[in-house]
């Protein structure tokens, strides 16, 4: 999952094939528990400094359950995760969700922020279906890196600086 500071989100659920239950890693899920490891906690202890049931963090580890955007958002702030590792956990919970697409710290933006990616996308002739994986920025690599399903990669470098 980590390799060069940098992390590739891939998630699979279970499918059923065949009337057969296929099971495959959620890993999110590990993702979690790495978290939670690291932070030396138990399930209820994190569950108690995030404020969710010992049920959630139990399902979610495991897979049987996606989480939504704020309930992640809780869980990270209870691991006392960096900005930037609390991000991509909550991306990483939201590219499972149906129904979350904003981190909760973000929804009070203007629509122009929210959309301005996927504009900058349309523009440039990347449609939704052609992205294979995105890559966060990283302390070692300030790109944003979009690979597409054609294999061709593309990198983004976003600066602000004040206007005189």
């Amino acid at each position: 999952m980590w390799k060069n500071n940098l992390i590739c989100l891939h998630f699979q659920r279970a499918t059923i094939k065949n009337g057969c239950v296929k099971k495959t890693v959620n890993k999110i899920g590990k993702l979690l528990k790495d978290y939670r490891k690291k932070a030396n906690l138990t399930q209820p202890q994190l569950a108690g400094a995030s404020g969710v049931a010992t049920s959630i963090v139990n399902d979610v580890e495991n897979g049987i359950r996606n989480a939504g955007s704020k309930t992640l958002d809780r869980i990270a702030r209870g691991l006392n995760l960096s900005d930037e590792d609390r991000f991509t956990f909550i991306m990483s919970g939201l590219s499972l969700s149906k129904r979350d697409f904003l981190i909760p710290d973000f929804s009070d933006y203007p629509p122009e922020v929210l959309n301005y990616l996927p504009f900058v996308f349309q523009k440039s002739g990347i449609q939704p279906k052609t992205v294979k994986k995105i890559i966060l920025p990283s302390k070692e690599d300030k790109r944003f890196q979009i690979i597409l399903k054609n294999g061709k990669a593309m990198a983004m470098e976003i600066r602000l600086s004040p206007i005189k």
